[in-house]
């Protein structure tokens, strides 16, 4: 049976379970003559059960207007914060790290990554999953990462607020003291006070 000839390959992120016609899944689909209700019922109801998950897919359209989808391994960031337990990666990956994978961690997501990585070695794998546990500002067992000197983002914006704060509370102050009338004194002066005697 000779091979169909590729028209199209659409790449998404969806939900599990949760593929709409809504943009930006619906009009790319449309634009391929992909019938989008048919897609969204077919998808939703094989990846209903992995409702947590972030589903890198790709949706092959022929040139025949037939089509299929196949789902890729979960993205990496979404395997390491499962396995850390955290919900955000580092605002600040240089300065601010979020926790630290183990080796057997590291290589569990390697393993998982591995069919959709350009190496079969698992060492190779690790490799790979430990510079995206960098960029997200996880330390990896094994590896060393030099932490950037300095103050990070929060604490230099905790510093401006509280600069700030502070200016707006003497700000009344000062606006009491330029407004306050001059000190008038009432005393009389005697007269012939100024005479020389």
């Amino acid at each position: 049976m000779a091979r169909k000839e590729i028209g199209k390959i659409i790449k998404v992120h969806l939900k599990g379970g949760g593929a709409s016609p809504a943009p930006p899944l619906g009009p790319a689909l449309a634009a391929a003559g992909i019938q989008v209700m048919d897609f969204c019922r077919q998808f939703n109801d094989a990846t209903r059960e992995r409702a947590e998950e972030t589903l890198p897919t790709e949706i092959i359209v022929y040139k025949d207007k037939s089509w299929e989808y196949r789902i890729k391994t979960p993205l990496t960031r979404d395997l390491v914060k499962k396995e850390l337990g955290i919900d955000t990666a580092s605002p600040e990956p240089n300065r601010v790290r979020v926790g630290e994978l183990s080796r057997e961690q590291l290589e569990r997501i390697a393993r998982i990554k591995l069919p959709d990585l350009n190496t079969d070695d698992l060492e190779m794998a690790t490799r790979i999953i430990a510079g995206s546990c960098r960029q997200m500002g996880v330390n990896v067992e094994g590896y060393y990462w030099e932490i950037a000197k300095g103050p990070t983002r929060a604490q230099i914006e905790a510093a401006e607020k509280a600069a700030a704060a502070a200016a707006a509370a003497a700000a009344p102050d000062d606006a009491e003291a330029e407004g306050a009338p001059a000190e008038v004194s009432h005393e009389k002066a005697e007269p012939g006070g100024d005479k020389e005697k």
